[in-house]
């Protein structure tokens, strides 16, 4: 669930964020200011069911459109799975990488 940036700007630093299908259907089926602004499910279930087809059609999307395969993994400078961490760890992750990758 990410957007298009590192394939349009090739020579910038490009992060892929993911996360365990479960806990990305939790987070969105809790999050009070989603809920609000998108689709509401009954169960964290049919939230998952809804990520996992919108995952599957922004995917094929992709792929008829540019050719390119945005969740192959070898097309990003840092892969980092969110699962088990907070904003902030993941905000502190980038920002170190990103640093790393400036040196280069």
């Amino acid at each position: 669930m990410q957007g298009f940036g590192w394939y349009a700007v090739p020579q910038s630093f490009k992060v892929y964020l993911k996360v365990d299908i479960n806990v990305a259907a939790k987070r969105v089926f809790e999050d009070e200011t989603r809920r609000t602004t998108e689709r509401k499910f009954a169960t964290i279930e049919e939230q998952k069911k809804d990520i996992e087809k919108r995952y599957k059609l922004e995917n094929e999307r992709y792929l008829e459109l540019y050719g390119v395969r945005k969740e192959d993994e070898s097309n990003y400078d840092l892969v980092l799975d969110t699962t088990n961490l907070t904003p902030d760890q993941v905000a502190d992750v980038i920002e170190e990488e990103y640093k790393k990758w400036l040196e280069q």
